[in-house]
């Protein structure tokens, strides 16, 4: 069988545009919707692009966040294309702001990164063997700290306009 190469796009909608690179050195391409849709705060939408995509065998594309949607609060949930996938994409954006979210038409709202597979054959076993980390896990790597539970610290702004913080173990 010859190597497929390449990726193929399939336009669904007049209005799809097919992705694009922000630059040269880009690692992904750019998604743009093709339709006006708005995402309440703290909410959800699968928002259309009007493309469905093959890519070749041994590869799958990751949809992932915007950088500059990112800074305002809007990032992508799940978001993986599978190389037997022919289906329309969708891409599902999340708004975490307090804010509603217009999306607009034709506006770029993901990135798409062609990633290669490394599918290793999975073998149960009874034990894993030993590592220096072990069961360390959440930021414990590099930092030689063990995680500790820790209670929440409260902060109060103060009500005369000085800006000054506080933390609810300062009041009596």
């Amino acid at each position: 069988m010859e190597k497929e190469i390449g990726i193929r796009i399939q336009r669904l909608d007049e209005k799809a545009r097919i992705p694009t690179k922000g630059s040269k050195l880009a690692a992904g391409h750019d998604l743009y919707s093709i339709e006006n849709i708005l995402i309440p705060a703290n909410n959800r939408a699968l928002v259309k692009i009007g493309l469905a995509i093959a890519v070749p065998e041994g590869t799958y594309c990751r949809i992932a966040p915007r950088s500059g949607l990112a800074t305002k609060g809007i990032t992508v949930d799940a978001g993986v294309i599978d190389a037997d996938y022919r289906g329309e994409v969708k891409v599902l954006l999340i708004n975490h702001g307090k804010l509603d979210y217009e999306v607009k038409l034709g506006e770029r709202i993901a990135q798409l990164i062609v990633e290669r597979m490394d599918d290793q054959e999975w073998m149960e076993t009874e034990e894993l063997d030993e590592t220096e980390r072990a069961e360390k896990g959440f930021g414990s790597s590099g930092t030689g700290v063990e995680l500790k539970e820790t209670q929440p610290t409260i902060y109060f702004l103060q009500a005369d306009g000085n800006h000054v913080f506080y933390a609810s173990s300062d009041i009596n």
